[in-house]
């Protein structure tokens, strides 16, 4: 079995690391009079090789059935294993020291040792996944299948395999085979940009984009400050966005704690995470070999078509707007579409722009689809201030029947002429905007018919997603109680634990979960059952686990009549 694992690395942990890093670098440049930045760059990349090394002998070390667990916490590892200790954030002088001692002493075995079999001492494993790791999330990677492979005497057969792959229902997985990764853990070490504390103000919002200072050299990394130039308001980041457009968009940088977790915590049928993440990154992958691609012929680069369009869609309530989040965040912690060297480092690797459809319209003629031009314009110049540093720019439109309405539609209720040029404005900047290789819009729509085809046609990939299933409700209620275990809201009993919690109430919650899928109802309202079952049986926490349980069980049959 293949697994993906994003491992959130401790922050205040990576800048001891960092700062030891710096401290030897000046010194090794004062002794030699060179510069030693990529020797420092170099001990990083290996000192996550050695962590990756570890997490994944830990991970091996599992039973199979414990894998998958979505998310494995520090605290979990801590008590799985002896050795560990529990520091602060940030930690002490005398724990700065240990963390110090141990990254040095570890390193060296780890670099003694040649080898792609390169491993350290297992008796020091739990005491540095308590320092360095926060949070293990693992993926279990679907099996992909493809029709049997053919041996070399039975390739005149090939006929006959094609069509009965293009004339049957379904694939036999008896006659197939598996394709797909050949490492058992794929691992991405990342750190969100709240937790590294080093960030500085890069590019400088600025009305007019001619007094940026737009040049910045390869080895800032965005950490030098520009001139004539003013503060944004925009997290940690300055954006050279126009105050127009900061009113009509909200922007998130990447990766974030604001967006660690949600992919976990979402569950839909038919691998839909999967197959959304394999569509954003061939998207950008596609692109980037595009760009960088030695090409003969020009119109070679036009046969792909590749719009960098996904489109969302679905009942309210199934998590669209979050998945989609949550995709982006994803792709900036394992980054498969870059070639950038796989490293943690301080300066944010994508931004989510979320297109406030909304604000967009005017009562005066024509300024809504001059709104959606001014906008297009300045996702444009960051889309060229970010391309050469590999940072991914995601375009977030949430609820997008708003500015994408069909246009025969329109026309046949008599609408104003300004809903039609909104939607010709759109497509217009869309088109404009392929071009960039690091450049990916995302569409969420409630109202699927209701979209203009020319905007439906322009969608590299269209995905349903209705409401959960039993087994999808089963996982969101889990979700959602673990959270109120670990926020202490619910009591246990003094025989009880919070890790015997749901093995004692698995086959109640299923039942549960059957139930709600019986009645139909949404992720969002699923999610909501928790709170609905404390506010109307509590008063005071923390709650009895056998009451809360009880009360869950009223919460649905109540759901239940007000749905007849």
């Amino acid at each position: 079995m293949n697994y993906v694992v994003d491992l959130q690395v401790r922050g205040s942990s990576l800048r001891v690391i960092r700062c030891m890093f710096r401290e030897e670098e000046q010194s090794s440049s004062l002794q030699s009079g060179f510069d030693s930045k990529q020797d420092s760059s170099k001990k990083l990349g290996e000192f996550l090789n050695l962590l990756k090394a570890v997490v994944k002998r830990k991970l091996e070390s599992f039973p199979k059935n414990r894998l998958k667990t979505s998310i494995i916490t520090s605290q979990e590892l801590m008590r799985e294993g002896q050795g560990s200790i529990e520091i602060r954030d940030p930690p002490t002088e005398a724990q700065q020291h240990l963390i110090r001692s141990l990254a040095k002493v570890l390193l060296h075995q780890f670099s003694s040792i040649s080898g792609t079999a390169r491993t350290v001492n297992e008796g020091q494993d739990n005491l540095f996944l308590s320092l360095f790791v926060k949070k293990i999330s693992i993926e279990q990677l679907s099996v992909a299948y493809v029709p049997i492979k053919l041996n070399f005497h039975e390739k005149i057969n090939l006929d006959q395999h094609i069509d009965s792959i293009l004339e049957s229902e379904g694939i036999d997985e008896l006659n197939t085979y598996q394709v797909g990764p050949v490492d058992k853990f794929i691992i991405y070490p990342f750190c969100c940009l709240e937790e590294q504390g080093e960030v500085k103000n890069g590019s400088i919002l600025s009305t007019e984009f001619d007094k940026i200072d737009l040049e910045v050299d390869e080895g800032d990394d965005f950490e030098g400050e520009t001139l004539n130039t003013r503060t944004n308001s925009a997290g940690n980041f300055d954006t050279p966005l126009s105050k127009q457009t900061l009113s009509l968009v909200n922007i998130s940088y990447l990766p974030g704690t604001n967006f660690e977790g949600q992919w976990e915590s979402l569950y839909f049928g038919n691998n839909i995470k999967e197959r959304l993440y394999s569509y954003a990154t061939i998207s950008l992958k596609i692109a980037r070999f595009k760009q960088t691609g030695d090409f003969n012929q020009e119109d070679i680069k036009t046969l792909i078509t590749n719009n960098k369009l996904l489109l969302v869609h679905g009942p309210p309530g199934t998590g669209k707007t979050t998945l989609c989040k949550a995709l982006c965040q994803k792709l900036s912690v394992r980054r498969e579409f870059s070639a950038a060297y796989d490293t943690i480092d301080t300066s944010y690797k994508g931004i989510i722009i979320e297109l406030s459809c909304s604000r967009i319209f005017s009562k005066w003629f024509g300024e809504s689809s001059k709104n959606i031009s001014v906008i297009f314009k300045d996702i444009e110049e960051l889309l060229k201030v970010n391309e050469k540093h590999g940072t991914f720019i995601c375009l977030l439109i949430d609820e997008v029947e708003a500015i994408a309405s069909s246009r025969t539609n329109l026309s046949n209720r008599n609408e104003s002429t300004d809903g039609i040029r909104v939607v010709n404005t759109l497509l217009t900047q869309l088109d404009r905007l392929k071009k960039y290789h690091n450049f990916l819009a995302l569409a969420t729509s409630n109202l699927l018919d209701s979209l203009d085809d020319a905007f439906v046609d322009r969608a590299d990939g269209v995905f349903y997603i209705g409401n959960p299933t039993a087994e999808g409700i089963l996982h969101i209620l889990r979700v959602c109680i673990k959270e109120m275990i670990t926020l202490g809201i619910i009591l246990f009993h003094a025989r009880s634990s919070r890790f015997s919690f749901f093995d004692k109430y698995q086959d109640v919650l299923r039942k549960i979960a059957i139930k709600c899928s019986t009645l139909d109802i949404s992720g969002r309202t699923t999610r909501k059952l928790p709170l609905m079952c404390l506010s109307e049986y509590f008063r005071t926490f923390p709650v009895d686990d056998d009451e809360f349980i009880l009360a869950l069980a009223m919460s649905v049959r109540k759901l239940g009549a007000a749905r007849k």
